[in-house]
């Protein structure tokens, strides 16, 4: 990786293993601001320009990973990598979980050390890249994607370093999760922004007449082709067409598009000039392209030059915490068109539309939103202006939750007894058998206990 210089807090009570490192960042070419404790690191994320922070865990003053998500709501796109001598990996899940970038497990060699902040740096500089230029096609009028959360964070950052390059990209993701917006994206940071955009669904016409919207065809090339006609690869000429659905295209078809997009070149239905073009090809898909290929029903060879460059979307109910985000976008964008004036949602609306789990995805938030906005005729969106269904729907779903985090408590509760289910009884405030009751429930088992105080390890499991 190239190397990139930038501006480093470093986090470190061991003043010996805080001047080696940053001795090491200095020699690296970064600029270094060192910190003893939590308290004096968030004053300086505060008061200075960070590229990207070193952030040991074990501080005198507090855990460093409580530290990662007050950072992270000073600075929210500011890399941290962590540094800890706790290798296990449920302090590495719990420090991604609170939002760092990345991590190492000390004593961590120098080189390693400097790839991982390296790395950060470039991540983090593309992520204030991407961020200028989203705002900068809001302010354009262009629909862009909303959300915050990590994983709809890194989809982003994805999008925009692959828009500036001609690669061609595959979207992976649910119906309604936003791929058409996210190739929109693509497009609008891409240096042929000031070219056309044109999508198509492929699931939408048959094989003949999907080969004439991509390709064009001349007159008389089949029955009602009446008069020539230009192809969406020849209008998308210096800009991007995206193709929804591709594993939907048929075989026939598929082949031909290879072909088009390796030479670009192609010859319209019924025609012998060839057309040359230079189209950037991004492709979304519901479904693992590679599976439509192991099934025959996607040719291998499209497959392998067309993904290039994978983004995964995820579903809604995966990142939840962007659900009201997204409702509020709804929000101004329906007003106008709605003659509304909603200025906010309710608490408990926003309770309901962050428990449900949203099949439909984006869309269907859409959808919802409008309708009670339709209903809603105050500055306030209230639970009562949402459908009693979704409303039901989502109480059933929090029964169900209650009941996974019921078991997830005995788990816990059992694990701190070592598996000794009478001594778990008395701390959860129920009877034996009242408790025995609720494992066979859960499909939580234990060993067989060998006498009165005496417990095994838990091995615990869901049904």
């Amino acid at each position: 990786m190239e190397a990139i210089s930038g501006t480093v807090l470093l986090v470190e009570d061991e003043e010996e293993v805080r001047a080696a490192l940053a001795d090491l960042l200095r020699a690296g070419g970064h600029v270094v601001i060192e910190a003893s404790a939590g308290a004096r690191a968030l004053d300086l994320l505060r008061a200075s320009a960070v590229d990207a922070v070193l952030l040991d865990l074990g501080l005198p003053d507090r855990d460093g990973q409580d530290l990662i998500p007050e950072m992270r709501a000073i600075d929210d796109l500011v890399p941290v990598v962590v540094l800890t001598g706790r290798g296990a990996i449920e302090t590495v899940v719990e420090a991604m979980k609170r939002g760092a970038d990345n991590f190492l497990v000390k004593p961590a060699d120098s080189s390693t050390v400097l790839a991982a902040v390296n790395r950060s740096l470039a991540e983090g500089r593309q992520r204030r890249r991407a961020v200028t230029a989203l705002a900068e096609l809001g302010r354009r009028g262009a629909k862009v994607p909303v959300g915050s959360s990590q994983a709809m964070r890194r989809a982003l950052d994805l999008a925009a370093r692959v828009a500036v390059t001609d690669s061609s990209v595959v979207l992976i993701g649910e119906s309604g999760s936003g791929k058409g917006m996210l190739a929109q994206l693509i497009h609008g940071l891409s240096r042929r922004s000031n070219g056309p955009f044109l999508d198509l669904n492929c699931a939408a016409l048959p094989a003949q007449l999907l080969e004439s919207e991509l390709f064009g065809h001349e007159r008389g090339a089949f029955t009602d082709a009446r008069d020539a006609k230009m192809g969406l690869l020849e209008v998308a000429n210096h800009g991007t067409l995206f193709l929804d659905e591709i594993a939907e295209m048929d075989l026939a078809v598929q082949s031909k598009l290879l072909k088009a997009l390796e030479d670009r070149r192609f010859r319209r239905l019924g025609g012998v000039r060839e057309t040359t073009v230079d189209v950037r090809v991004v492709v979304a898909s519901q479904q693992d392209l590679k599976a439509a290929v192991d099934s025959g029903r996607f040719r291998a060879d499209l497959y392998y030059r067309l993904n290039v460059f994978r983004i995964d979307l995820p579903p809604l109910r995966s990142r939840s915490e962007d659900t009201l985000e997204i409702a509020m976008s709804f929000v101004a964008e329906l007003n106008p068109v709605l003659g509304r004036r909603v200025s906010r949602i309710s608490e408990r609306a926003g309770q309901v539309l962050t428990a449900y789990a949203w099949p439909g995805n984006v869309r269907e938030l859409r959808n919802v939103v409008e309708r009670a906005m339709i209903l809603a005729t105050g500055e306030v969106l209230g639970v009562e202006h949402l459908s009693v269904d979704l409303r039901r729907r989502t109480d059933a779903e929090r029964l169900q939750t209650l009941a996974e985090v019921e078991a997830a408590h005995i788990r816990e509760v059992l694990g701190a007894c070592g598996g000794n289910v009478s001594r778990a009884a008395v701390l959860l405030g129920v009877a034996r058998s009242t408790l025995y009751e609720k494992l066979r429930d859960h499909g939580i088992v234990v060993p067989r206990e060998r006498g009165e105080g005496v417990g095994g390890t838990l091995r615990g499991s869901r049904s």
